[in-house]
């Protein structure tokens, strides 16, 4: 297939009316103080064209493109103010992005077949990511806010403007960001710092995560990479025909995690107002996964342990936190307002209340002994588990732990064959 055939007199044409569309839709979502700063660099259609390798696109264009739209999420945040190649009309930024975005889109379906029917997939699926950008503007924004959390946000430049760290420590800030999230509004936090003569530190705090925190740009990697792999017509706009997109999203999960080196697979589906804390030190998740949101993720391992194509990876409610080096593996599933703390092992089929309380250096899982099936452990809401503890189940039963019990630090519970803890001395 001749390389100028991506961007000939029919893409054009196909190209215009959805240009214009996507123009009146997102013109709205953007302030004169975002337009003044948003900066596209832009790349010469004959790059984007030049196949490599099996078809598929260079990844110094990759990056480029994932960094425009970076850069439409969250303007001024990525990319230099005052490149001589840079897009700055609006209209010709957003149709710089769509091109870029078509050709990768474009590439990977030809890197897979030579069928010219998927280049105008490629065209509906690109406009169908640009189409969903108000949604990943608002998903950027709530994970840059979910990161107030992390208590270095009060940080030596607002300590040095007259705020005690003593009487930072008697406030739960923590509380407020969580109302705010649930409400879905900044309202609360904000009010809460007015009471404090604080109203100022949210601006702060926020250019202070959107210029030096990984987290939030690692979880736009992966919204992008995930609305990749979706074939349904984005919300609002039926007359888009998407499909999913071969190694692309593959290759921008590979991505963040050379960057940020958490490895987040693309299908797993994350919700927003989620703090990764130190992704540095690694966060693995897998194709089934789900993740809710308002949660606090540190560094852990989200794997299986099956090699079935099934339900086999993790799956965490909304405002959960998991510790630092904690691994659930398999079918675990953790409900809403839970805590697993570090260094705890979760693995099998392995069912939370909401409210647990799971302590440090904990291990929990079912094991296949004798019967081939383990039965379950539900454990049950607001459960407290205590730090060095171990339960297992190798019945064919399941082991239930009641309601609020407390079980004390380094218990070893099994099953009692009739589906009760039993203590084992």
């Amino acid at each position: 297939m001749a390389e100028t055939t991506l961007f000939d007199a029919s893409y054009e044409q196909r190209k215009k009316p959805l240009l214009t569309q996507t123009l009146e839709r997102l013109r709205p979502i953007y302030s004169k103080s975002e337009l003044n700063v948003l900066r596209i660099d832009s790349t010469s259609r004959e790059g984007l064209a030049q196949r490599s390798g099996r078809g598929f696109v260079n990844r110094d264009i990759l990056e480029t493109v994932l960094g425009n739209l970076l850069e439409c999420v969250a303007p001024g945040s990525h990319n230099a103010p005052h490149l001589h190649h840079q897009k700055r009309n609006f209209s010709e930024a957003i149709e710089e992005v769509a091109d870029q975005l078509y050709a990768m889109v474009a590439q990977s379906f030809l890197a897979v077949t030579t069928d010219e029917i998927h280049l105008s997939t490629a065209l509906e699926t690109a406009f169908s990511l640009l189409w969903e950008l108000p949604l990943l503007k608002s998903r950027a924004l709530w994970n840059r806010f979910a990161s107030l959390k992390d208590p270095a946000v009060w940080d030596a430049y607002l300590l040095h403007t007259g705020i005690s760290r003593e009487k930072l420590a008697a406030l739960n800030f923590r509380a407020q960001i969580d109302a705010a999230i649930q409400e879905r509004t900044f309202e609360p936090y904000q009010d809460y710092l007015g009471t404090l003569n604080l109203a100022s530190v949210l601006d702060y705090q926020l250019q202070l995560v959107g210029s030096t925190y990984p987290g939030w740009r690692v979880l736009f990697y992966h919204d992008v990479a995930y609305a990749l792999t979706r074939s349904e017509s984005p919300e609002g706009n039926p007359h888009l025909q998407r499909a999913p997109v071969p190694l692309l999203p593959r290759a921008i999960s590979e991505l963040g995690g050379r960057y940020y080196q958490a490895d987040l697979h693309p299908e797993t589906q994350i919700g927003d107002a989620n703090f990764l804390e130190h992704p540095h030190r690694g966060v693995t998740t897998g194709q089934t996964g789900i993740i809710g949101y308002g949660c606090v993720i540190y560094p852990c391992t989200l794997g299986g342990l099956s090699v079935k194509v099934k339900q086999r990876h993790p799956v965490i409610g909304d405002f959960v936190e998991i510790g630092t080096d904690t691994s659930l593996l398999g079918p675990v599933q953790i409900a809403e307002h839970s805590t697993v703390g570090t260094n705890t092992e979760i693995y099998g089929f392995v069912e939370t209340g909401p409210r647990c309380r799971i302590g440090s250096s904990v291990v929990i899982g079912t094991i296949r002994g004798a019967a081939e099936a383990p039965g379950k452990i539900y454990i049950g809401e607001a459960v407290r588990i205590g730090d060095g503890t171990v339960i297992e189940n190798t019945s064919e039963m399941d082991l239930i732990i009641p309601d609020r019990a407390q079980i004390p630090a380094r218990s070893h519970v099994a099953n009692d064959g009739f589906g009760f803890p039993r203590y084992v001395v």
